[in-house]
């Protein structure tokens, strides 16, 4: 019973109403339903809850005919898009054959090159959404990774950023075309862009998933998606005045107007944000503005459906090939087209009557979470690019970052002088090269 309460709690927070049917006391089902589905202390008056409900209604008007299998697939094909980049960028590797399962080789990969604090930072996330394709997989998807042109996808988004024509890129405004992979800021800038759209994506998607397993693994995806972005927002907000080559604008002025690209293709409402944030309506914070979980003035994160994601990265390209997908994808969701619809209301999913989702007596005995007493190995752990050297964790302090592992990159007092220093770097008329500040350190 506790553990079903917790899937309600974080549920309830994603605003996750499952198009399933209603719950009935004494029933057996897990405590999930559709929009009509009211408790005993219902009905409830929801109507300034506008952005939640917004939501709720593409995510209707998005679900069709799909099932629960449909949208697994289209996740593998979105979180493939997200972690391949992640994992060539900060590690210079592809996934792993778990993970690809036969995907084609993809265009535009690089090794970034990236201070050694924001590669530990990236890495991490790098490593994570490996394990966001490995849920995928674990959860059934056995379609391939897509082949994706990165260089393809993003100056398609720059350019339309920068108000440029199709197949044009900012070469024409600044001489070069966009490089992910030149510095902090570019590498990014880059994964942001595609973060986000996994953010928004995956609370979406948490809408219209009816089993209550993969609703729970999507609520986790949609949470860590939303940390992961945070993450790369403080990053780009501690070099938002740093000039992003090859433009001559800030990191700050470059990601607005890539925020303002993805909020104008995927519908009308307003759900993107840029590193600051001066208006009222959403949270802003005096002086700073500092902006980095982009949330309406509830501090609630915004939510896409598959089709409106598809459209920014296909750039509009209505029969499903353009952007980053030149030849399409794989699984029932395919195209952006309904990217723009709304169900007319909250009340008129027309679903199947009964919920296919497993009783309580059907899932029976769920095995214990991992344990100091469980198993040395867990499915799947070895898909991952990770480093297997250190100590399993136990119910103690020395194995959780109390003592400094043998690997890895840890801050020196050089190093935090450096990250001090760097920003008032960049300003500086008197410049100083960073072997010269190590010395004088």
């Amino acid at each position: 019973m506790q553990q079903m309460s917790h899937l309600v709690l974080c549920l309830l927070a994603f605003s996750a109403s499952v198009l399933a049917a209603p719950f009935g006391p004494g029933s057996g089902l897990l405590p999930s339903g559709n929009l009509r589905t009211v408790d005993n202390g219902g009905p409830y008056d929801l109507t300034a809850l506008n952005t939640q409900a917004a939501h709720v209604k593409a995510a209707i008007a998005a679900r069709g005919e799909v099932t629960d299998k449909d949208i697994i697939d289209f996740l593998t094909n979105v979180e493939c898009v997200e972690g391949r980049f992640d994992t060539y960028g900060t590690q210079g590797k592809d996934f792993t054959n778990d993970l690809l399962m036969g995907g084609p080789t993809s265009k535009g990969f690089a090794k970034a090159n990236l201070s050694p604090r924001t590669r530990t930072l990236l890495e991490e996330v790098a490593l994570s959404e490996q394990g966001h394709a490995l849920f995928t997989r674990q959860a059934g998807s056995t379609i391939p990774c897509p082949y994706v042109d990165y260089d393809a996808g993003f100056n398609g988004i720059l350019a339309a950023a920068y108000g440029l024509a199709p197949g044009e890129t900012i070469e024409k405004l600044f001489g070069k075309k966009w490089d992910p992979y030149v510095n902090d800021a570019t590498f990014t800038i880059s994964m942001l862009t595609l973060e986000e759209l996994g953010a928004t994506g995956n609370k979406g998607l948490a809408s219209i998933m009816t089993n209550p397993i993969l609703q729970d693994g999507l609520s986790g995806l949609a949470c860590t998606a939303t940390a992961f972005a945070a993450i790369e927002r403080s990053i780009l907000f501690d070099l938002r005045d740093e000039i992003v080559p090859p433009t001559n604008e800030t990191v700050a002025q470059v990601f607005a107007r890539i925020s303002a690209y993805r909020d104008s293709m995927d519908g009308p409402q307003f759900d993107d944000q840029g590193l600051l944030n001066t208006d009222a309506r959403m949270i802003a914070v005096p002086e700073s503005f500092v902006n980095n979980i982009p949330t309406d003035v509830r501090g609630l994160s915004f939510a896409r459906t598959p089709q409106m994601n598809l459209n920014i990265l296909m750039l509009g390209a209505q029969n499903g090939k353009g952007g980053f997908f030149p030849k399409g994808i794989q699984g029932k969701i395919n195209t952006p087209v309904g990217f723009d619809k709304l169900a007319e209301a909250t009340e008129d999913w027309t679903g199947k009557t009964e919920a296919e989702q497993m009783s309580v007596k059907q899932l029976g005995e769920i095995p214990p979470p991992i344990t100091q007493e469980g198993p040395s190995s867990v499915p799947g752990m070895k898909s991952l690019t990770q480093d297997f050297s250190g100590p399993q964790e136990d119910e103690t302090y020395l194995t959780r970052g109390y003592e400094t592992p043998s690997k890895g990159y840890f801050r020196s007092s050089v190093d935090q002088a450096l990250d001090t220093l760097r920003q008032a770097l960049y300003k500086n008329p008197f410049y100083k090269a960073p072997e010269e500040v190590v010395k004088e350190l």
